[in-house]
C-alpha cells in the first residue's frame, strides 16, 4: 500500500521525454564506438529522436567506408564561401554519422 503512495506522488515521464531520453543512450554509445574506431564528433542533433545525427570531422577512413561501400555520399551542392561540398553518410546503434568534404 504504501509503495502506491510512493509510486502516484512520482511525476511521470513525459512520451517525448522517454523518447529524447533513448536517444541520448543511442547518442552515448554511437559516440564511444566512433571514438574507439579514431573518428571525431563535431556535433549531434536531436531533431529527430528516433534516429539522433552525429556529425564528424572528415578523415581518410571516411573515404574508406565509401570505397568499401559502407558509406555513402547523400549530398552534393555549392556553398558561398566554400565552394562545392558532398556529404557522406553510415549508421551506427541506430544513429546517423554524417561528415561533409568542401572542394569536390
Amino acid at each position: 500500500m504504501q509503495t502506491q503512495a510512493i509510486t502516484a506522488l512520482q511525476p511521470k515521464r513525459p512520451p517525448f521525454n522517454a523518447q529524447m531520453l533513448a536517444a541520448t543512450f543511442k547518442v552515448a554509445a554511437a559516440i564511444e564506438g566512433l571514438s574507439q574506431n579514431g573518428f571525431t564528433v563535431v556535433a549531434v542533433e536531436l531533431n529527430t529522436p528516433a534516429r539522433p545525427t552525429i556529425r564528424i570531422q572528415t578523415c581518410g577512413q571516411c573515404r574508406r567506408l565509401i570505397e568499401r561501400g559502407e558509406a555513402v555520399y547523400f549530398s552534393y551542392g555549392q556553398m558561398d564561401h566554400f565552394g562545392p561540398y558532398r556529404e557522406g553518410q553510415f549508421q551506427l546503434g541506430g544513429c546517423r554519422i554524417v561528415w561533409t568534404e568542401f572542394g569536390h
